[in-house]
């Protein structure tokens, strides 16, 4: 047996408890795990049931590194001793791809060994919010970018030029799941990257990768009247918003083109989005991402291949953090709450086997 922090109710606080270790399965790893990133899907799984409100209770922490225990029958890609970082699924009927207790399977498609001289908690920051830019900027589902890296080990690299006359508007880049879509987008040369984000961090964005930052405090007119200067067109708009922040669409449509078909990408359920388009007459797909293995296929198993490397060779800026040891009740609701209003914080890195 282990111990595990447990949702049993939602909007409830959460229950420190005991499960089994789960034995892998074909093309799974076991972890004892070391690190996982609270983020806020955690705390509206906590507080609404995101994802998670027909299988409790369950666990969270979809964030996870950790040092190989066990493989499953099929993998042949990790040895016992490993010391790996990967995303876990809240999707899974049982809580066993979870972070929040002290053994967690990985799916080997989404993991991958950790880079010399990066530390697990570094690691930490990256997984769910990595697959789910990679997925916005890169999957045909979403914008459908050319990406940095080919799906199979000895393909070409794929040609980027088209990119390069390509445009992204990214609302909410200076979130860290923002922060990524901005790198990513420069590592694939995408020609504009403009992001809607606090004026305050105007010249780390730009570090990042973003070629014009507009301050998220002007009005939604402002914004997209600047969003059609920056791309040279008065009468029209973007083709393509990545939304990372919003519950209320109205900035991601108001961006768009009104004319010509785009694609609108957004994290929290696209139901809302979807009727503020039709209600303006907006030729936009909308595409609610998930940050999945499932969702990024066919891309997987190509992205988790180069992204390490990219994190090795520092073209990935590694977020700040604040750690805890040990599964603390105490520390893990606050580090949750700290989501609620949306305002900025320092994630929480739980280390529960510390």
């Amino acid at each position: 047996m282990q111990k595990a922090v447990f949702v049993k109710e939602i909007g409830k606080p959460l229950a420190l408890g005991e499960r089994a270790i789960p034995q892998p399965g074909d093309g799974e790893i076991l972890i004892e795990v070391h690190s996982t990133m609270l983020l806020p899907h955690d705390t509206y799984g906590r507080d609404l049931g995101l994802f998670i409100a027909d299988s409790l209770p369950y666990v969270l922490g979809t964030n996870i590194t950790g040092t190989v225990k066990t493989l499953g029958p099929d993998v042949t890609n990790y040895e016992i001793g490993d010391r790996v970082f990967g995303i876990g699924n809240p999707l899974s009927r049982l809580p066993d791809l979870a972070g929040l207790q002290q053994h967690a399977l990985l799916n080997a498609r989404g993991a991958a060994k950790l880079p010399d001289g990066i530390s697990f908690e570094g690691a930490s920051s990256f997984p769910v919010n990595a697959v789910t830019s990679a997925a916005a900027v890169f999957h045909p589902n979403g914008h459908g970018f050319a990406a940095p890296f080919p799906e199979r080990e000895f393909d070409l690299t794929p040609d980027l030029s088209s990119n390069a006359s390509r445009a992204i508007v990214v609302i909410g880049g200076g979130s860290n799941v923002g922060k990524l879509a901005i790198q990513f987008a420069r590592i694939a040369k995408v020609g504009r990257v403009i992001t809607v984000a606090s004026a305050k961090n105007d010249g780390h964005l730009r570090k990042l990768g973003a070629t014009h930052v507009i301050d998220r405090h002007l009005s939604n007119t402002a914004i997209a009247a600047e969003v059609r200067r920056i791309l040279n067109d008065d009468n029209d708009g973007a083709l393509s918003v990545y939304d990372c922040v919003s519950w209320d669409f109205s900035l991601a449509v108001y961006t768009v083109s009104p004319m010509k078909p785009s694609v609108i990408t957004c994290l929290h359920p696209a139901e809302k989005c979807i009727e503020q388009a039709k209600e303006k007459g907006i030729p936009a797909r909308i595409q609610f991402i998930r940050g999945t293995v499932e969702f990024l296929d066919p891309l997987s198993t190509g992205f988790w291949r180069v992204f390490p490397k990219w994190i090795e060779q520092g073209q990935l800026w590694i977020p700040k953090y604040r750690t805890v040891d040990g599964l603390d009740l105490v520390a893990i609701e606050e580090g949750l709450d700290s989501y609620r209003d949306g305002s900025s914080v320092i994630p929480l890195v739980v280390r529960p086997n510390h």
